[in-house]
């Protein structure tokens, strides 16, 4: 059960780093193969503080996967139920968001920006994979 879900933060983890070095490829070594700068930007938030933020998720999420991995809890059972609303409304905002964006608000910067969108959509399934891991080991299940 462990490595499964080890195995799929990790994936999640890798999936969120390819969001942020996509970027920082583009902020500072820019090639024409990648999406244009503009486009990995979702908020006003500044490069400088989005970037160490990114860092610290990074982070967050690998000692996830390694907490998973050696078979320990992240939050705990108690926690797990919030968490998974938590996630799933994240998720159902951002992919409202996606879809808005690539439909009606097309206009509207932070509705058209689809790659955070889908990188939050990401973050939104590791947040709902912790609260599953986490009831699956206090309940003693497998997969």
């Amino acid at each position: 059960m462990n490595r499964v879900f080890a195995t799929l933060s990790l994936c999640l983890a890798l999936g969120f780093l390819v969001r942020v070095g996509g970027q920082v490829i583009q902020v500072f070594w820019p090639v024409s193969f990648l999406p244009m700068l503009e486009m990995w930007q979702g908020s006003g938030l500044p490069y400088p503080i989005l970037l160490p933020a990114q860092i610290v998720i990074l982070g967050f999420m690998g000692w996830v996967s390694w907490r998973m991995a050696v078979g320990r809890t992240v939050f705990g059972h108690r926690a797990s139920k919030g968490l998974f609303i938590c996630g799933m409304l994240y998720f159902l905002v951002m992919g409202a968001r996606l879809i808005l964006g690539l439909t009606i608000y097309s206009d509207i910067l932070w509705f058209a920006s689809p790659i955070p969108a889908s990188f939050h959509l990401v973050l939104a399934a590791e947040v709902m994979l912790i609260s599953a891991y986490d009831r699956a080991l206090a309940e003693g299940s497998g997969l």
